[in-house]
């Protein structure tokens, strides 16, 4: 089974208020991924000390390339942030979600879009 991390965003996700990840991935990576497809979720890496399983996501379209400036304003809830905010929380780095979020308009990349929904938390 495959395994994506939510190093910034674990609290949003196991609340049920995360549904969409972005990621500067390899498109061969991202080829191996796919729609209806179970993932394992983690805390961290699995490489890092500490790391865990928290749940079970299943991806409900493939991953799709975007340019971050053109995000959906919903999906700054989609992303968990709104939680991280209501919960005046920084993502894992100190970062404040709304900086990340104004960060992807100002200075647009090229991301990973991978939608899901949380199966199963452990």
């Amino acid at each position: 089974m495959m395994i994506i991390a939510f190093d910034k965003t674990t609290p949003a996700l196991l609340a049920g208020r995360k549904t969409v990840t972005r990621r500067e991935w390899a498109p061969k990576h991202a080829a191996s991924f796919h729609a209806g497809e179970l993932v394992q979720a983690w805390n961290h890496s699995p490489r890092v000390n500490g790391a865990k399983r928290v749940g079970t996501i299943r991806l409900t379209a493939a991953p799709s390339r975007e340019r971050s400036d053109i995000i959906l304003a919903s999906d700054y809830e989609a992303e968990g942030f709104a939680y991280l905010d209501e919960q005046e929380m920084t993502l894992s780095d100190g970062v404040y979600p709304r900086e990340l979020w104004d960060d992807w308009f100002t200075d647009p990349v090229m991301l990973w879009v991978v939608r899901f929904e949380l199966v199963e938390v452990l």
